[in-house]
C-alpha cells in the first residue's frame, strides 16, 4: 500500500460505501477512477450524496460534479485537501 492510498483509505472507504448504498450496489463495484455519472448516479442520488458530504465534512459540492466526469478518487482528494486546508487555517489562527 502506498502512502497516498493509506491517506485516502478511511475517506475513500467511507465514501465508496456510501455511494454503493445510494446506487444500490456492492462497494467493490465502485472504482476510484471511473466517473460517478457512468456508475448510474442521477440527480436524486447526487443530491443525497451532496447532503451527506455537507453534513459530514462541511463540503459544498455541486451536483453537476457528481453527474459529470468526477471520479471517486478526485472527490476523495478534494475532501482531504479541503480538510487539510481547514486544519492548517485553524492551527494558524490558534
Amino acid at each position: 500500500m502506498t502512502t497516498a492510498n493509506a491517506i485516502t483509505e478511511p475517506v475513500g472507504s467511507w465514501l465508496s460505501s456510501l455511494i454503493a448504498e445510494l446506487l444500490g450496489t456492492n462497494q467493490q463495484e465502485i472504482p476510484f477512477d471511473r466517473p460517478l455519472g457512468e456508475l448510474g448516479m442521477d440527480s436524486l442520488t447526487a443530491a443525497q450524496l451532496s447532503a451527506d458530504l455537507e453534513e459530514r465534512f462541511g463540503a459544498l459540492i455541486s451536483l453537476e460534479r457528481f453527474l459529470g466526469e468526477e471520479t471517486l478518487g478526485e472527490l476523495v482528494h478534494q475532501l482531504e485537501s479541503d480538510a487539510a486546508a481547514t486544519s492548517a487555517a485553524q492551527e494558524a489562527g490558534a
